[in-house]
Formats: C-alpha cells, sequence, structure tokens
C-alpha cells in the first residue's frame, strides 16, 4: 500500500507505542483510527492499520490483542465482499509468517483464513494458495501432520512438497514401511479427484527412494495385455520391496486407465495394506465412490474429520500437530 505521509505517522506513532508496552492504548487506537478511515470509505488504509496491528501485537506476544485486530480485519473482508486476491491473501499470510506455531491462537487464526477464503473463494475446502503457505510453514518445522493437512488441499506445488515430505516423514521411524506416508497422501488427493497431484508426489517420493536407497526397487514388471484396458505390451513399471508404494502405484495406473475390474482386483490384492489402518480403508471408500461409483451406498468421508479439525474451536492446549499424530483424523 502507497500510505500518504499522515498514514505513515499514524503507522509509526502506533508502533512505537507498541514497543514501549502500551499495549491497551495501541490496541484501542488501531481499531478507532481504522474505524475512522473506514466511514471515509479509505478501506486500503484501514485494512493497513489492522494488518500492521495485528503484526506488531504478535511480535509483542500480544496474541489475544492480534487476534482481535484479525477479527476485525477479516469482518471488513467480509462486510465489503472482498474476494480472495493477492491482496487480501496476502496481508493474512505476512501475519500468519509471524504468528508463533503450536499454539491455540496459531490453530484459530488458521481456521479464520481457511473460512473466510471458503466463503470467498472459488474453492469450498479454502484457497489453495493459502493452504500451500500454511502447509510450507508447517513443514519447514517438521510437523508433517499438519502440512499435510493443508498440503492436501493446495496446489501441484503442494503436491511436488509433499512428495519431499513424505520421504522426509517416512524417514523419521515412525513406521515399519516407508511407503505407508506415501499412501496417506496419494489416496486423499485420489479422493479428491487430483490425479495430477498424486502423480507428481509419487514420482518425486520414488525418485527420492531410488536414489538414497535403490535396494528398495525390484526388477521391473513388464505386462503382457489380456484386456483392451490393459497397459500395451512392453510397457515396465517398476516394483519395490514396499507393498504400500506397489499399492499406491497400480492405484493411480488404474485410475488413469479407468479401469473398474481393475480396481477391484487391487482392491482384493491389497486388503492387507488397507486393514492394517482404517483410516486408510475409508479413505480408499471415497476413492472408489468417485471414480468407480463403486463405495458404499452411504460412503464414509473422512474429508469431513479434516474439515471439522480446521473449523472447529481451538482445543486447550495448543495445536500439538506433529509426526506421531499419524491417525488423529481417524
Amino acid at each position: 500500500m502507497a500510505a500518504g505521509p499522515g498514514v505513515e505517522k499514524t503507522l509509526q506513532k502506533l508502533k512505537k507505542s507498541v514497543e514501549d508496552g502500551n499495549y491497551y492504548e495501541a490496541h484501542q487506537m488501531y481499531h478507532s483510527v481504522s474505524q475512522r478511515y473506514l466511514k471515509q470509505k479509505k478501506f486500503d488504509v484501514a485494512l493497513e492499520l489492522l494488518h500492521q496491528g495485528a503484526k506488531n501485537m504478535v511480535a509483542h506476544n500480544q496474541l489475544g490483542s492480534a487476534m482481535d485486530l484479525v477479527q476485525r480485519l477479516i469482518d471488513v473482508y467480509d462486510q465489503e465482499n472482498m474476494d480472495v486476491n493477492e491482496s487480501t491473501r496476502g496481508r493474512l499470510l505476512d501475519i500468519f509468517q509471524e504468528m508463533p506455531l503450536q499454539t491455540q491462537t496459531c490453530d484459530e487464526y488458521v481456521r479464520l483464513c481457511i473460512k473466510w477464503s471458503a466463503r470467498h473463494g472459488p474453492c469450498p475446502q479454502g484457497d489453495p494458495l493459502i493452504h500451500h503457505a500454511f502447509g510450507s510453514r508447517y513443514y519447514s518445522v517438521k510437523q508433517y501432520y499438519d502440512a499435510e493437512n493443508h498440503f492436501i488441499y493446495g496446489t501441484l506445488d503442494s503436491a511436488k512438497a509433499t512428495g519431499h515430505m513424505t520421504w522426509e516423514w517416512s524417514g523419521e521411524g515412525y513406521h515399519d514401511d516407508r511407503g505407508y506416508f506415501l499412501l496417506r497422501s496419494v489416496l486423499q488427493y485420489l479422493a479428491l479427484k487430483k490425479l495430477a497431484h498424486a502423480t507428481a508426489l509419487f514420482d518425486i517420493f520414488t525418485k527420492l527412494l531410488i536414489t538414497e536407497s535403490p535396494s528398495d526397487k525390484s526388477l521391473p514388471l513388464s505386462f503382457t495385455p489380456s484386456s483392451p484396458s490393459d497397459p500395451p505390451r512392453g510397457t515396465e513399471v517398476a516394483l519395490y520391496k514396499s507393498s504400500s508404494i506397489n499399492f499406491a502405484q497400480f492405484l493411480i495406473l488404474c485410475v488413469e486407465r479407468g479401469s473398474p475390474e481393475h480396481f477391484i482386483t487391487l482392491r482384493n490384492q491389497y486388503r492387507n495394506v488397507l486393514s492394517f489402518d482404517g483410516w486408510l480403508g475409508a479413505v480408499f471408500e471415497v476413492v472408489a465412490e468417485v471414480w468407480y461409483d463403486l463405495g458404499p451406498k452411504k460412503p464414509v468421508n473422512p474429508f469431513e474429520d479434516i474439515m471439522k479439525s480446521l473449523f472447529a474451536p481451538p482445543p486447550s492446549g495448543g495445536s500439538g500437530g506433529n509426526g506421531q499424530q499419524l491417525l488423529a483424523m481417524d
């Protein structure tokens, strides 16, 4: 925002007030001054005051005051029917970068942003770029579970980041089968009908696997077609020691070729993989429903749990999201 000298002077004065520890006074001034500009229809100025005020309060650990200013900023977005765009999104992401993770305040902030972007953007699960930014920050501090929850609703770049993340996650010792972490995300992307995302994720994960642990890949399997829906003669697919990786690979191939017969065969052959984790089995049933109309009459939708966790009131004790909470969505 290209603020005039008067606005810059006000911003500096309020920032100095926060730095001097006059938090209550500064909080009230951010509200009153922004309200004055709102009455004058100077929305950009008012929003910049609220934006900078929230950042300053976060910087001085005044999280309650920060959230109050954030709520006011989002109220203005709502009242003026402001869509998700570079400017409206940018203010929220700028504040998020200052928020301390694993706190109730950050959890509440994330929910507010996602709910607003779902109301004013084209995606009912929230803006993909906001999800990508949230997921990237969680990933940077190895909060893999929280990162996964956002990357799934993000962009194609989110899927590529998920490829790297699931490989790192798989090396943390939470599960004997490193492919488990790959399969989690592949199933979720396919349940959302994001085939390109699932493929990008799979390609990156397996390239990292082959580079860092080549012994986990065995000889390729060469196809001999027995039906028109089979791959062409000579088509080769790599095989891995991990049943979960092989399952993810064949599942992507089934969806690409639109073959319900092969899908049913695959489901029967890998029941043991799905039975290990009931949540994975539930997501698989969503995949069966959305691609082949083969799911239960009332398919279980595990994504409802994800969205409930994003939109629900914050739990006591902060986020606690980390790689050990693998089955929190179950």
